[in-house]
């Protein structure tokens, strides 16, 4: 895994959870739902079946699609979202990523998973950062995705109820 920071989405991985929502999903669309984007990206096998027992090595990817669902509510410009390396094709006129309790379900619980790890560091993408120089960067990071992945659920549920 090549990476140049410490968000998901400053890695290769992360980019190519990018370039599949963009190319296979999200062309041409303003709006698309973070429920088929799961869809997609477990059919593409970029996150684990809904029956997975070991779900470690699709960590990254999790922080990755929590991170552009988290994007897409502030910011609202996928664009923001490009640099150097990368370059967005499919996502030139997406506005709206919306939620949905169950997705936004799964993504919590498969962030706490992560979070709850990080003392022990016994996930392989955990243990990856225990001797980064970044490594308290990257906690802060996790942490405050599954508070805004958090914010959002219980939002989407009220909403729903």
């Amino acid at each position: 895994m090549a990476c140049w920071g410490f968000h998901a989405l400053e890695s290769d991985e992360g980019l190519l959870l990018l370039d599949c929502i963009g190319e296979k999903l999200a062309a041409g669309k303003k709006s698309i739902q973070l429920a088929d984007i799961v869809a997609l990206l477990r059919s593409e096998k970029l996150l684990e079946s809904e029956d997975a027992t070991n779900t470690e090595d699709y960590d990254l990817a999790v922080l990755a699609l929590s991170e552009f669902y988290n994007r897409m509510q502030g910011e609202k410009n996928p664009l923001a979202l490009k640099n150097s390396r990368h370059a967005l094709r499919g996502l030139e006129d997406l506005e709206e990523v919306t939620g949905d309790a169950k997705s936004l379900a799964y993504l919590y619980g498969r962030l706490r998973e992560i979070q709850d790890d990080i003392d022990s560091c016994e996930r392989s993408y955990a243990a990856f950062w225990l001797e980064a120089a970044d490594y308290y960067d990257w906690v802060c990071y996790v942490d405050r995705t599954v508070e805004a992945v958090a914010r959002e659920k219980a939002a989407c549920s009220a909403a729903e109820a």
